[in-house]
């Protein structure tokens, strides 16, 4: 007699089965508040299997409740997930809420930031009842039409990264976003011949790693994070032209969308998008919750 799920779960990985149920819900959500949720489908693909990160309520067997918990940076965790219109105000995404706080207790995360789609009356609803700070906002830019430099600089190169790059990778990476480089610890060989995702560096000369890229990969869509230039090779031009390649390499891919996110502060990096050919498609804001301390 098969199992009709009811209630919260704690999942260690996703089964394909399942991603396909969020997915599902997913545009559900988007389409009820002509909204674009920030759940991050193509990380959930490549969940690992000994760890909790999803959390997922079901009415008789069917998904009407997701969040997801996302810790690129270990004392620092993201969250954001969504409730099926018809199933809200039933306490669900505070169930889901209660239980990514405690696999964070669990696992000493000490600051999480609740990301909040501006438009989503919702979210904004949830996070105003919480003892939530606004921490800061990104925009979500889609590439519209690219403009891309007729050539290169002679001196840089564009590459893959290597396994002999990795310590490049995690210089640059802290350097750009003021992280610890004891913090930034997810490059790794494994990780680097994931699939889904691609590591791009830029070269001086084929001989000093001077930016990289990352991006993460569906079937139709290349997102864009983790681009960082060293402070000494700024205003040079060299991180447009790595941004180039790499829009490049994708569109050769036949990725039918291209997309990344920045802080709504950064003007630097707006103005560098949108000279590529980005447009802002949305805005999210970030709230930070203060983790409770765990009783020992």
């Amino acid at each position: 007699m098969a199992i009709i799920k009811q209630g919260l779960y704690r999942a260690q990985g996703l089964s394909r089965a399942v991603l396909a149920e969020i997915e599902q819900l997913m545009q559900v959500c988007n389409a009820h508040e002509g909204l674009d949720l920030k759940i991050n489908l193509s990380i959930l693909h490549s969940r690992p299997h000994d760890e909790i990160n999803d959390f997922l309520y079901y009415e008789q067997d069917v998904l009407v409740g997701f969040l997801g918990l996302y810790s690129f940076n270990p004392p620092e965790g993201e969250i954001s997930g969504m409730v099926h219109p018809s199933f809200r105000r039933k306490g669900i995404f505070t169930a889901l809420f209660r239980a990514a706080l405690e696999e964070c207790q669990h696992r000493n995360i000490a600051r999480l930031l609740l990301i909040v789609e501006h438009a989503s009356l919702s979210g904004q609803a949830f996070a105003g009842s919480l003892a939530t700070t606004y921490d800061h906002s990104e925009y979500k830019m889609v590439l519209e039409e690219a403009r891309l430099p007729s050539s290169f600089d002679e001196h840089l190169q564009f590459r893959e990264a290597r396994e002999e790059d990795i310590p490049a990778l995690t210089h640059i990476t802290a350097l750009a976003f003021d992280l610890s480089e004891l913090g930034v610890d997810w490059y790794s060989p494994e990780v680097l011949a994931n699939p889904k995702h691609r590591y791009y560096v830029a070269l001086l000369d084929n001989v000093n790693v001077i930016g990289k890229l990352d991006v993460s990969l569906t079937e139709q869509v290349g997102f864009i994070y983790g681009f960082g230039v060293l402070p000494e090779y700024r205003g040079r031009g060299y991180g447009r032209q790595l941004l180039a390649h790499t829009i490049q390499t994708l569109l050769a891919m036949g990725k039918q969308q291209i997309a990344l996110e920045v802080a709504t502060v950064n003007k630097n990096a707006l103005s560098l998008y949108q000279s590529c050919g980005f447009k802002e498609t949305g805005s999210y804001d970030y709230y930070m919750v203060p983790v409770p301390i765990k009783e020992k």
